[in-house]
């Protein structure tokens, strides 16, 4: 489990928020029963490493002013060019109680024939915050045209629940499209506009 440093703030806006991320800082809640909605700022720079290591829908100790909680992150702000993390919520959680959550579902190998698409990019689960799997990972390579992953195919580790009927599909490997004839139309007519322009220049 990764841990982060974190220190209470003051609540603040405008200007105060921009100054605060200039130093490097994240503004960020952590809210739950026991400790309500405390405002905390965490270092971007560690925070970024930290979800490196881990994904989001895993559990996280965050140290704040001396106290530790185990927390999950709820929510994400990130600037819309940039992409760097604007604002940070936690929820506080408790390591022995059970949790609704999703995890990600990611595709490794190639189809022998057609093109493996991801139905559903996730799987909602039910279990113990330690137990929260990374990803299901799905290897395709081989796969034909019309072949099929369901829910029930996954491989799930012990003491996890899955939120979804075993039928419903997650991956299906469907043929490649054809191209239309609206973008063979406009392929040929800018091939001609080249050629053209070739011969003007020459």
């Amino acid at each position: 489990m990764e841990q982060l440093q974190a220190q209470s703030r003051e609540k603040k806006t405008g200007n105060a928020v921009k100054v605060l991320r200039n130093e490097g800082w994240v503004p960020g809640i952590m809210y739950g029963s026991e400790v309500g909605n405390k405002p905390i700022q965490v270092k971007g720079r560690e925070l970024d490493a930290a979800l490196r290591q881990q994904s989001t829908n895993k559990p996280f100790r965050l140290s704040v002013d001396g106290n530790t909680h185990d927390v999950m992150v709820y929510e994400l702000q990130r600037h819309p060019l940039q992409g760097n993390i604007l604002h940070a919520d936690f929820k506080k959680i408790n390591m022995n109680e059970k949790i609704h959550t999703s995890v990600p579902v990611l595709m490794t190998g190639d189809p022998e024939l057609g093109v493996a698409t991801l139905v559903r990019h996730s799987v909602e689960v039910t279990c113990l915050p330690g137990n929260i799997p990374e990803s299901f990972l799905v290897d395709v390579d081989g796969f034909n045209i019309g072949d099929v992953v369901l829910v029930g195919d996954l491989t799930v580790p012990p003491g996890v629940e899955l939120g979804l009927d075993s039928t419903e599909v997650l991956i299906s490997v469907l043929p490649v499209k054809a191209k239309s004839e609206e973008s063979i139309d406009a392929e040929q007519e800018a091939e001609a506009v080249a050629e053209k322009a070739g011969t003007a220049n020459e």
